[in-house]
């Protein structure tokens, strides 16, 4: 690929041809009449060839890579302390008590304002429906934490 200043500038060039079909090639995303076109633009190009290995290497490499995740001393370490607890506690409770001031208030204009039945009814359904589903979900989750086999593990 074309090394180019991710910015904008005078060494910007855009990517030629062969190397829009070379990322695309890279990603499988090449239909079959142009995938035979590229493999026979590498068969004539060592330049392209070279830089297809170059770059198929790179691509194995890195989906190769493992997500790193924090350690288990880590994880414990960090919630042991009183401020990474409280800061947790505080931020849902804040969170909470915002979005139910703002969805009190949001129903006490919507009732009191002169918009029509359809938008009423279109904005109380959707705060409704919402409400549902993150009560149906917590409700499941209620119920099945007891099933879950993970249940105590430390991670």
């Amino acid at each position: 690929m074309s090394t180019h200043d991710p910015r904008g500038g005078p060494d910007d060039v855009p990517p030629t041809d062969g190397q829009l079909m070379l990322m695309a090639w890279l990603d499988d995303e090449l239909p079959h009449a142009e995938r035979v076109r590229f493999e026979r633009m590498l068969a004539e190009d060592p330049a392209l060839a070279a830089e297809a290995a170059a770059q198929r290497s790179l691509v194995d490499k890195t989906r190769a890579l493992a997500a790193l995740e924090p350690t288990d001393a880590e994880m414990r370490r960090f919630w042991a302390g009183f401020y990474n607890r409280t800061e947790w506690q505080i931020a849902w409770v804040l969170l909470i008590v915002g979005i139910a001031g703002l969805l009190s208030e949001g129903i006490y204009l919507l009732m009191t304002s002169t918009l029509s039945w359809v938008i009423k009814t279109a904005a109380l359904s959707t705060i409704a429906g919402g409400a549902l589903l993150v009560w149906n979900t917590a409700r499941l989750k209620m119920r099945t934490s007891r099933f879950d086999r993970y249940r105590g593990v430390m991670r």
